[in-house]
């Protein structure tokens, strides 16, 4: 009888740690996945996926991961961004600018229509 307490307590911290774990994880879905519409790749190899973003005012993509990448912006405007964390941050790129950002985690906003070119590095 001590023997099956003991397995039915087992089993009950292990789902505990299990559901722990699993909650404090943030699941997010591949760029294209999180904006089907926004979206369309225009050249995929194995060394990168470049992507043409196109975003209207108000435009919300859920939350998503991109490995390393560089955007080069089209058509420039201000978006929200929200970290995994929670952080919120705004960021306002002008036409023709090229930026590099380190993978992230991140869902957004747009408070402007936006055109840009995505170029995801593969590793």
């Amino acid at each position: 009888m001590i023997s099956k307490r003991m397995n039915i307590g087992a089993a009950k911290l292990c789902a505990i740690v299990i559901a722990v774990l699993f909650s404090s994880c943030v699941y997010a879905v591949d760029f294209l996945e999180a904006a089907p519409k926004q979206t369309k790749v225009l050249l995929e190899n194995d060394k990168v996926r470049v992507i043409e973003a196109k975003f209207k005012k108000g435009d919300t993509i859920p939350m998503h991961s991109h490995p390393d990448i560089v955007v080069y912006v089209i058509k420039g405007g201000k978006t929200r961004f929200t970290d995994a964390d929670g952080k919120v941050t705004e960021s306002k790129l002008a036409n023709g600018t090229a930026t590099f950002r380190a993978a992230t985690t991140h869902s957004h906003e747009h408070l402007f229509d936006a055109h840009a070119i995505v170029v995801e590095l593969k590793k």
